[in-house]
């Protein structure tokens, strides 16, 4: 990472800049905690709702259409190789346009695909998807790997997307995996960027939880060198299992890095919060309210969400 003087008032303006595009994930089993998410972050903040194998698809609806209801912006996942074909396609995506929900995510997912639907971009050149208005569709980013799938065909893959969205006029973004450390992220967007990539990016960060279940899922997520930051921070087994991870120092690197770079593409945070929902929602709502304190040396500290 740069190591020259600190631009503070950059930083400070950035950090502010990406708190405007925050979101949060939830899945359908913390329905219950939308309330607390409406009760802190301003109305239309999107929070995305997962689509996992084991939980119907009536308990995704249902989820994202309470999110509307409190005033929020349902972003649902797709793994498009859960999907049989563009029938069963039409058929989902006329679903989530009949509960309000107007944003996606679109991954592959990481299992064999049921049926002929095999990758993002199938679904992204349909014209199933086409005849639907959505206002943001993401895509997904990984900036440590992607466990199985080889480097270079997964940043083919983002230049075709951008592709698409240039041609097509479709509103794509891109929202990262979680990272344990600004290093990997800072560097796998200046690399996209070369290659071509002109999409924005959110900054996919771990929530307020603690790091023995981060450790969990970075390890069966491919979450690769940024789980060494985290395990260096942590330090013991106990004090893995009793405190709180918090995402100050990964941002503050982002931040740093992004406020010297004019053309980088981060435009917002998306928080995982792996079961912390409400603590990570109060730490959103302090970053978004502009608590955060940026000193001499580029720390940077949100205000506690206790």
């Amino acid at each position: 990472m740069d190591t020259g003087p600190v631009d503070v008032d950059g930083m400070r303006a950035t950090v502010a800049r990406l708190a405007r595009a925050v979101s949060i994930e939830v899945t359908p089993r913390e329905r219950g905690a939308l309330d607390d998410v409406a009760g802190l972050l301003p109305p239309g903040t999107p929070v995305y709702v997962t689509f996992l194998a084991n939980v119907g698809f009536d308990r995704v609806l249902a989820t994202a259409g309470r999110a509307r209801e409190l005033g929020l912006r349902p972003v649902v996942h797709l793994a498009v190789r859960a999907v049989p074909d563009l029938d069963a396609l039409d058929r989902t995506l006329g679903q989530l346009v009949d509960v309000g929900v107007r944003d996606l995510l679109l991954i592959a997912g990481s299992i064999d695909p049921v049926g002929s639907i095999d990758n993002t971009l199938q679904v992204l050149e349909s014209a199933e998807l086409a005849r639907r208005a959505f206002a943001g569709i993401g895509v997904a980013g990984h900036p440590e790997g992607n466990p199985g799938v080889d480097e270079r065909a997964v940043d083919d893959a983002l230049v075709r997307k951008n592709k698409i969205a240039a041609e097509a006029g479709l509103p794509l973004h891109v929202v990262t995996q979680f990272t344990f450390a600004a290093e990997p992220i800072v560097a796998w967007e200046r690399r996209a960027r070369e290659a071509g990539n002109a999409l924005p990016v959110h900054v996919g960060l771990p929530g307020l939880t603690s790091p023995a279940t981060l450790l969990r899922f970075g390890l069966a997520c491919g979450v690769g060198p940024s789980l060494a930051v985290l395990r260096k921070q942590s330090g013991s087994v106990l004090r893995l299992a009793t405190q709180t991870y918090r995402p100050d120092a990964t941002l503050a690197g982002i931040a740093r890095a992004a406020a010297a770079d004019p053309d980088s593409r981060f435009t917002g945070v998306h928080l995982f919060p792996f079961g912390a929902v409400e603590r990570t929602a109060r730490w959103a709502a302090a970053l978004r309210d502009g608590r955060v304190g940026v000193t001499d040396d580029g720390t940077l500290d949100v205000a506690d969400p206790r």
